[in-house]
């Protein structure tokens, strides 16, 4: 199997998502203000990350000319595709609605000294539904990763499996390739 920059920078994305989900959640039980203030600060950098990581895999995705495809079960690439699909759309609106989120408390966020653009006006009906996404999102973009994640390695353990079949052919099969130039 070859490494491809696509997947690697989606994966990298998911996981970015994923540790922001985390600290969003350490940053709800903290027991300390300044604590809680430092770890959802944390939450919104790491969040903010995975959007340009996203852009990159999407770039990277473009300009691969060459889809390696493996040979897998009728059903699985469509599984896959599906998954990916679904993926790629959420972590696409997980940072925005967390930048919603942020522009509806009036917070706006400040990376490196520049100040991010509100979304909305402050306390408008917008941020109610950017709140309930940003929740409900980060938790189907794990759940989901753990399914796709599964149907990968299902997928690689076919390969591997019909490979290995490939390399205990018959000789008969094998001087019959070899002389086709296979």
């Amino acid at each position: 199997m070859r490494w491809r920059l696509e997947r690697t920078l989606f994966w990298i994305t998911v996981g970015l998502v994923s540790i922001a989900l985390l600290l969003a959640v350490a940053g709800e039980q903290s027991s300390s203000p300044n604590v809680r203030t430092k770890i959802l600060q944390w939450h919104e950098w790491i969040g903010l990350l995975s959007l340009p990581s996203l852009a990159a895999a999407l770039t990277a995705r473009w300009f691969d000319r060459h889809h390696h495809l493996l040979p897998l079960p009728h059903w699985l690439p469509w599984l896959r595709r599906g998954l990916e699909i679904s993926l790629y759309i959420l972590l696409l609106l997980q940072p925005l609605s967390g930048w919603l989120l942020a522009s509806d408390q009036g917070k706006l966020t400040s990376i490196c000294g520049w100040t991010l653009p509100p979304l909305a006006l402050p306390n408008g009906h917008l941020g109610d539904y950017g709140y309930v996404y940003h929740g409900v999102g980060g938790v189907l973009i794990l759940l989901i990763a753990a399914i796709s994640l599964r149907v990968n390695l299902t997928a690689l353990v076919t390969s591997w499996a019909r490979s290995a079949r490939g390399h205990r052919r018959p000789l008969s099969v094998a001087r019959k390739r070899e002389h086709r130039g296979g």
